[in-house]
């Protein structure tokens, strides 16, 4: 009934972590401002929640990077893909540890709301400074991962792209003349 590849489901779970962390964020604000533990506790157990995927994201993707570099998904990747794959595979190991830092936060903070209400405030601090690193480096991990299979993400180089006249047909860039110098004869230095 599904065929989901390694690939698929990469793509499916890679979004799980810079929206959850977000989200996960508020609910950790909200009880900071208004003091409920409550309501921090919730924020630290959803990030808990995103962190444990990361073993499945870290899996998905490798299995997806195997596949591709063996050609056995198509189409091929072309050699900005595969300097894409090796990026995106780069940043995500750079990634990943800093969501697990961020969820070894939470688990600190959740175990200090049962006695040490101020040390879990600064801990809830640290979560969201920890969840808000992680979300961006999930971004910059994700703005290499678009670039392996969506030529449209990657930036073009001025001059590999043709000038078009009216929109209708690429030609060639037109140069300047040279200027013309203009010759004279030479002035003879006798006297006459």
């Amino acid at each position: 009934m599904f065929d989901f590849s390694p690939a698929h489901l990469h793509v499916a779970l890679n979004h799980i972590p810079i929206i959850g962390l977000t989200v996960a964020s508020f609910p950790i604000v909200i009880g900071i401002v208004a003091q409920c533990r409550t309501t921090i506790a919730t924020g630290l157990l959803a990030t808990l929640l995103c962190a444990a995927v990361m073993p499945a994201i870290m899996k998905t993707g490798g299995r997806a990077a195997d596949a591709l570099e063996a050609g056995t998904l198509q189409p091929a990747l072309d050699q900005a893909g595969k300097n894409a794959l090796s990026l995106h595979a780069s940043r995500a190991e750079t990634t990943t540890p800093v969501v697990y830092a961020s969820a070894l936060l939470a688990i600190l903070a959740l175990l200090a709301l049962i006695k040490f209400t101020k040390a879990a405030t600064w801990l809830s601090f640290a979560v969201i400074l920890g969840n808000t690193a992680s979300i961006l480096l999930g971004i910059w991990t994700a703005e290499a991962g678009g670039k392996i299979r969506h030529e449209e993400f990657r930036q073009k180089i001025p001059w590999q792209e043709p000038i078009q006249k009216n929109n209708l047909e690429p030609t060639s860039p037109v140069l300047p003349e040279a200027p013309q110098i203009p010759t004279t004869t030479p002035i003879s230095m006798t006297n006459g």
